[in-house]
């Protein structure tokens, strides 16, 4: 069997389609990953072994400027392209996390009638998977919330990195004193930085800040562990070792249920259709996350506070963790494009 993986313009699309796509190479399908040539995509495919071809697609910016129309162009050739080439390298399905670079290869594999199954990452579907969740052979989710948008949708959680669901397996209990993991992504974020190096609690602090602020940051580091970033095994042992995390309220909100870790959410203000706020919801609503705003963090610091001195609120958040927490995620993806 060959499958086409596709979707980009952030880790948190293509970090998902690779894991399913490692499992499915296990299984023995052929792989090939069809994607922007602008975005991270060529260069993790070709890090794991995987053939790549790219069009040039953007993100569609707003048809008021001339930047939009060009971009609207752009996107409409990389259909063109994805079909064509498509046409003349069969594949027996695709599998789409979504993002501007999947847009063009779900709408030629639609034409094509090649089967498709689109996976939905935040709880509020992004535009590419809302555009072609009709004529999916199956839409996949990671959050509770997204069925109310998708009707028919198959909650599967998210296919995390092996590294990391190994590791999660073999989590030990919480340490003293306890060990707070802040991390904004493989970019970090300006203002979680900020935040995390005005903490002033009895706790070790491990600050993942992102490479283009390590050096600004460093002589203001004092005590905190400053990493520019982490490897997934580091990452994988960052997680062990925490009692809690302070994050964004994105993709890796399913990394902190593996891992049984309450936190502190800081959902981005500009996320697309305020996606973020809604995950950070679905988690405080099963008492297992304190969101903050980004521009009234007032309270971050006692919410903080707030999961170190109460370990029965800490239990409970680790066992409403566990049931939304979904551990076959990419095996239960892998044999629906099997299928």
């Amino acid at each position: 069997m060959r499958i086409a993986l596709t979707g980009g313009g952030t880790g948190g699309h293509v970090y998902p389609a690779l894991e399913v796509g490692r499992l499915a190479r296990d299984r023995g399908a052929e792989l090939v990953y069809l994607g922007s040539e602008r975005g991270m995509e060529s260069k993790v495919a070709a890090a794991n072994g995987i053939e790549f071809h790219g069009f040039q697609a953007e993100p569609l910016w707003s048809l008021t400027t001339v930047r939009g129309w060009r971009s609207l162009a752009k996107l409409l050739q990389a259909r063109r392209d994805a079909r064509r080439w498509l046409s003349n390298h069969p594949v027996d399905a695709v599998f789409s996390t979504g993002g501007y670079s999947a847009g063009p290869v779900m709408a030629a594999a639609r034409s094509l009638k090649i089967p498709y199954v689109v996976h939905e990452a935040n709880s509020v579907p992004g535009r590419a998977n809302r555009m072609f969740a009709k004529g999916a052979k199956a839409f996949t989710s990671v959050f509770r919330a997204t069925a109310t948008v998708i009707p028919g949708t198959i909650r599967t959680g998210q296919p995390i990195r092996r590294e990391l669901r190994e590791a999660a397996q073999s989590k030990p209990p919480s340490g003293h004193p306890p060990k707070i993991l802040v991390t904004g992504g493989s970019q970090g974020a300006a203002a979680l930085n900020e935040m995390a190096l005005s903490l002033n609690v009895d706790a070790a602090v491990t600050l993942v800040c992102g490479p283009k602020n390590f050096e600004a940051l460093r002589s203001r580091a004092g005590s905190v562990d400053l990493r520019a970033f982490l490897s997934a095994d580091e990452m994988a042992e960052a997680y062990r070792s925490a009692s809690l995390v302070i994050g964004r309220s994105g993709g890796s909100c399913a990394e902190f249920a593996a891992f049984r870790l309450p936190s502190v959410l800081v959902p981005l203000p500009t996320s697309a259709d305020d996606h973020q706020r809604v995950n950070a919801r679905e988690f405080s609503a099963m008492r297992a996350a304190v969101v903050v705003e980004q521009a009234n963090p007032v309270d971050f610091e006692a919410a903080v506070t707030g999961w170190l001195i109460d370990p029965e609120r800490v239990a409970t958040a680790r066992h409403n963790l566990e049931e939304w927490d979904c551990p076959h995620a990419t095996a239960d993806i892998v044999n629906l494009l099997l299928q």
